[in-house]
């Protein structure tokens, strides 16, 4: 009987690795963390982005996520402007500061300050803050990030290449 468990054993941890590496040959994407951008042009301070896909294929689901250096990622809505409750299962709802980009075409760039980039999906602003960013897509193709933050007194830039999970 203990040999019986022991072999039913062997092959539930074997059928195990071999889902869970196929599995990940499945999950694709590409990301770049930038650990420190300024989101603060009401006192001069700016970041400029230039996102470049370097694949032939387009880029069409990149998204920009937003952290403010104390680690919140979003806003709370107050209950008043909340959904109503049977919508909600808490007192108010959290808003992430993340918003989908537009689509970038083979070969090509999407270029602007980190402000106008985050309110290309509507009427969104990002808070006047310090903070680091998530640039991501659910897709295979590899990007580039070239990054500037500056002033009136100058700028300095950094470029980040994209990483699959």
């Amino acid at each position: 009987m203990k040999r019986k468990q022991l072999l039913l054993l062997v092959a539930a941890l074997f059928c195990a690795l071999i889902l869970s590496s196929s599995s990940a040959l499945a999950v694709s994407g590409q990301q770049v963390k930038v650990p420190y951008v300024v989101s603060m042009s009401d006192v001069g301070w700016w970041t400029g982005i230039a996102i470049t896909n370097n694949s032939g294929s387009a880029i069409t689901d990149m998204k920009l996520a937003f952290t403010k250096d104390n680690g919140s990622s979003g806003w709370y809505m107050p209950p008043l402007m909340a959904p109503p409750p049977s919508e909600r299962s808490v007192a108010g709802i959290l808003m992430p500061y993340e918003t989908d980009l537009d689509t970038i075409s083979g070969y090509a760039i999407l270029s602007g300050t980190m402000a106008s980039l985050y309110a290309g999906e509507g009427t969104k602003t990002l808070p006047s803050d310090v903070g680091s960013v998530i640039f991501y897509h659910t897709g295979s193709e590899s990007f580039t990030v070239t990054v500037s933050i500056g002033n009136a007194n100058g700028f300095a830039y950094y470029v980040f290449e994209s990483e699959g999970p």
